[in-house]
């Protein structure tokens, strides 16, 4: 396998048009943003308004929801450790 000599290539290349490219660059990067929801009349904002709420609503909901899952287990863990206490407790008192 051949070795690449970098520094022979990076001189043999034409960078006559790297400007160019660099100037085109600019301008594209200065061109304002169009904004990604324009409105123009009340009646749409209202509705886009609506949606959000509507959205909103139903990650409350699902958060809600993975909550009082993440309760339930949290309750059956303790219960569990609680009857193996009480196990260890029953056990203890018997040996002494």
């Amino acid at each position: 396998m051949e070795e690449i000599n970098w520094d022979t290539l990076l001189l043999e290349v034409d960078l006559s048009d790297f400007g160019d490219i660099l100037d085109n660059e600019l301008e594209q990067v200065t061109k304002p943003l169009p904004q990604p929801c324009s409105i123009q009349n009340p009646d749409e904002e209202s509705t886009v308004s609506s949606w959000i709420e509507e959205i909103e609503k139903l990650r409350n909901r699902d958060a809600t929801v993975r909550s009082r899952e993440r309760k339930k287990m949290y309750v059956k863990d303790l219960e569990m450790k609680s009857r193996y206490l009480e196990g260890e407790c029953t056990r203890l008192s018997h040996v002494f």
